[in-house]
């Protein structure tokens, strides 16, 4: 894995060129998904240290793109965290059942952002953990 490379998945254009502009203050390097579809291609190619995924995408959700990052062989010890403004009960369950880490709350600011990447890529051995 590439423990500089932070890949990160969101439909929302704006949203992932503020995170990429947010990595851009670090010496962190993002790769930017906008498609559920691309994410374990990209993710192989690139060997992120780190996905972060927005929960909602088009034509599938985070959760099911979380499940397929783990069960792929080549991404399966790839952390993720999610970016998420849904709010619900059981989301934390649900997100370690899928795989995530951790969950960022949108909106988030600017230090809360760049300590869960950081969190994250410096290992990460605790338990999941939310950012708000």
């Amino acid at each position: 894995m590439s423990q500089r490379t932070v890949l990160i998945v969101d439909d929302n254009v704006v949203n992932l060129e503020l995170y990429a502009e947010l990595l851009g203050l670090t010496d962190y390097r993002a790769e930017m998904v906008d498609e559920a579809k691309a994410v374990l291609p990209a993710a192989i190619k690139c060997k992120p240290g780190l996905v972060l995924l927005d929960l909602t995408l088009p034509n599938s959700s985070g959760f099911e793109v979380a499940r397929g990052l783990k069960a792929a062989p080549e991404t399966r010890d790839i952390p993720i965290i999610a970016l998420t403004a849904m709010q619900r009960d059981g989301l934390v369950a649900e997100l370690q059942k899928s795989g995530f880490i951790g969950l960022v709350s949108k909106p988030c600011g600017v230090d809360t952002f760049l300590d869960a990447v950081t969190w994250a890529m410096e290992g990460c051995n605790l338990p999941f953990r939310t950012f708000a």
